[in-house]
């Protein structure tokens, strides 16, 4: 088949690191591929793994009508099968996009809809493929999305991009990082409260704030007023991302509210120990102490008590960190999410072909 993705701006987020992982194993299954995009930081690692990009700026922040030409034009030189949002703000864009070109179109959800909200009011719409059962349920219970259109398709990471990284391997102070943009449903509150925790029993570790975001003033304030900004490095969406995954120890994922949460698969598949949030779909990857550790969200003292534990026992952290690592190659590769896509794609195309 030949497949166009859509996404929205390529920072560092689940959306985009799903995008990654979902066009390089179409690729590997023999299957065209382009991937439609607003541009960002994290091209540099479409382009490593052979993705072939299209940018057009301002993709996925509006419907412009003339952007939604060009785009049609392209797929139908390409003679794309099919058009695939890989996240709910690229949705409006496949819709008209499809609805041009007369093609099916899919959409992917990994998490709660912000505003409960999907682009769904089109003929075209195929499929909406969703990260867990609890995702599902959410889109049954708050949307207009009909039951038979959505399918639960577990996302994967491509296993051969990242490498593990086992924890504690550099010397120096050790590093604690939280990944994701810097938006208020991601916890950073509760990851800066926790560092002056941790930093009142260990002062010399290093705590790093990798992305971007609208909240990113008011959390270096709030790390002046807990008197940790010496400990604290905000780091913008890298472009070599792989790296800087593979430089932090402890990973602390204190989200709010997560579908599975893709970012957490890509610090599991690179050996390193996760302390997660529990909620949603998150119990699909971490089981307690064996890949990872789960808290309560927005409780800072049990985050620190867990990444204290971890600090403290560097053979447990590097022993969760490798069963997790396992645990992504045995049950989340890109190659099974590839394939559950594709399978969704042909049942949706083939039942499409009957109605007509």
């Amino acid at each position: 088949m030949e497949i166009a993705l859509l996404s929205r701006s390529l920072d560092v987020r689940g959306a985009t690191v799903y995008a990654l992982n979902l066009a390089a194993g179409l690729q590997a299954a023999g299957h065209g591929v382009r991937l439609f995009c607003g541009g960002g930081r994290l091209e540099r690692e479409f382009a490593a793994a052979g993705v072939p990009l299209i940018v057009f700026p301002g993709l996925g922040s509006s419907t412009d009508l003339f952007l939604t030409r060009k785009i049609a034009k392209r797929l139908r030189e390409a003679r794309a099968d099919l058009v695939h949002a890989t996240s709910p703000e690229a949705a409006p864009f496949a819709a008209s996009v499809a609805r041009a070109v007369d093609v099916p179109y899919f959409v992917s959800v990994n998490g709660p809809l912000e505003g409960g909200r999907l682009a769904t009011g089109s003929r075209n719409l195929k499929g909406v493929l969703v990260a867990s059962e609890s995702v599902r349920e959410s889109l049954v219970n708050e949307t207009r999305v009909k039951k038979d259109l959505i399918r639960v398709v577990l996302p994967g990471v491509d296993v051969k991009r990242v490498k593990e990284a086992p924890p504690f391997s550099a010397e120096g102070a050790p590093v604690v990082g939280i990944l994701g943009p810097l938006e208020s449903v991601r916890g950073h509150d509760t990851f800066l409260d926790a560092a002056k925790l941790v930093l009142a029993q260990v002062p010399g570790v290093q705590f790093l704030v990798i992305g971007e975001g609208p909240e990113e003033d008011r959390l270096r304030k709030r790390t002046e007023e807990l008197g940790i900004r010496k400990n604290v490095t905000f780091h913008p969406d890298p472009d070599a991302y792989s790296s800087v995954l593979a430089g932090v120890d402890v990973f602390v994922m204190p989200f709010q509210q997560i579908g599975l949460g893709v970012t957490v698969l890509e610090a599991m598949a690179a050996g390193k120990p996760v302390v997660a949030s529990s909620v949603g779909g998150v119990f699909y990857v971490i089981r307690e102490d064996e890949t990872g550790l789960l808290r309560p969200k927005n409780d800072a003292a049990a985050f620190a008590e867990a990444v204290l534990a971890l600090l403290r026992d560097r053979d447990k952290a590097r022993r969760i960190g490798h069963a997790a690592r396992l645990h992504v190659e045995q049950n989340f590769t890109a190659e099974r999410m590839t394939s559950e896509t594709v399978q969704a794609y042909k049942r949706a195309l083939e039942a499409a072909g009957a109605d007509g």
